[in-house]
This record gives structure tokens, sequence and C-alpha cells, in this order.
């Protein structure tokens, strides 16, 4: 009988990955946004950025979360739990990446990919950057 419990309890943990990522289209990322149900977090660096930036989009370079620990956590601090934070890059590398650093602190994170998705979808851009 104690087999079978620990044979359950083995089989609930592994269907639950706190650090799972999932895969986001921009189209759903753009429908998440108008409805407030989700972030989305630009991490490429500030010369990746002279194309524009998906609208809506908050920016906080990877080189900043890799390199700034204190501007890690007051991002952290302010993000809500409620939402999902999705983010992208210019290929979906280091969004997955840092998309992953998420999810382990509890946090329901998407990976939209790259940023030359969110021009092929003709979704909208804007040329500020807006940091967090």
């Amino acid at each position: 009988m104690r087999f079978i419990v620990v044979l359950m309890l083995l089989s609930l943990c592994s269907c639950y990955n706190t650090s799972s990522v999932r895969s986001v289209t921009p189209q759903e990322v753009m429908g998440l946004l108008k409805n407030d149900f989700a972030i989305l977090v630009d991490v490429r660096e500030s010369e990746e950025l002279k194309g524009g930036m998906a609208q809506g989009a908050i920016w906080l370079p990877t080189s900043k979360i890799e390199s700034d620990e204190n501007a890690w956590k007051e991002f952290v601090s302010k993000l809500s739990k409620a939402k999902e934070i999705i983010f992208y890059c210019a290929a979906g590398v280091r969004a997955e990446k840092v998309a992953k650093k998420l999810a382990t602190l509890g946090f329901k994170t998407a990976n939209m990919g790259g940023f030359s998705d969110w021009v092929k979808a003709g979704l909208p851009i804007h040329n500020q950057n807006t940091s967090f």
C-alpha cells in the first residue's frame, strides 16, 4: 500500500513543473495584453531596439538581468502572479532562459520567440524604450 501511495505522489510531482515555459504566438500575446492577462517583456539589448519594440512591451535587457541582481529583484517585486509574464528577444533563446528563471520563482511564464515574429504578424510597434 505504501508503495502505491509513493508512486501516486511521484506521478503528481512529475506533472507539476514550476519551471515550465509555454510557447505563445504574437497574436495570442496581443489578445492577452488587450485583456490585461499578461505582461510582455523585451529582453533584447539596446542596439537591437532600432526597429522598435512590440506595443505594450516593457524593456529589461538580458545583460541587466544577468549582471544586476538588484534590478532583477526590483523587476520581480513589481510583477503579479495573477498575470502571465511573456518574454521575447531576437530569436527566442534568451527569452526562454529568462522565462525559465522567473518560472522557478512560481510565476506563470511564456516565450513568444523573436521580435521578427511580432513584426511578421503585422502587430503594432513603438519606438520608445519603456523600461520596467
